[in-house]
């Protein structure tokens, strides 16, 4: 399973920030500056959108963000699935998870 490596995003969204303003940043990701305080300091995710944006001024790539999770499923408490099955089945647990989470985000951006 996959998460999102808020640390990694956080400390290089600082980085790229440099010398310059929260505001003046803000404004090149077309987002407020309260926003970007947000996701600076880890308190929120950002969107789909904004995730892009920042790679494409960073030159970061948005899979870099995406770590694995030691967290299997409930469904491997069961037992009862076969050992090819698991791989199948993290791969689409995953695929779920970031379209749920990025369908919340950007929910919460509109």
């Amino acid at each position: 399973m996959k998460k999102f490596d808020t640390e990694k995003f956080c400390a290089d969204l600082v980085a790229l920030r440099k010398k310059s303003t929260q505001a003046d940043l803000a404004a090149l990701l077309g987002i407020n500056r309260s926003t970007l305080s947000l996701l600076e300091t880890g308190k929120q995710i950002p969107s789909l959108e904004i995730l892009t944006k920042v790679c494409d001024l960073g030159s970061f790539q948005t899979n870099d963000y995406f770590v694995n999770s030691e967290n299997n499923g409930l469904i491997y408490l069961m037992g009862t699935l076969e050992a090819n099955d698991r791989g199948k089945i993290d791969k689409m647990m995953d695929s779920i998870n970031i379209k749920e989470k990025y369908a919340i985000l950007s929910r919460r951006c509109v």
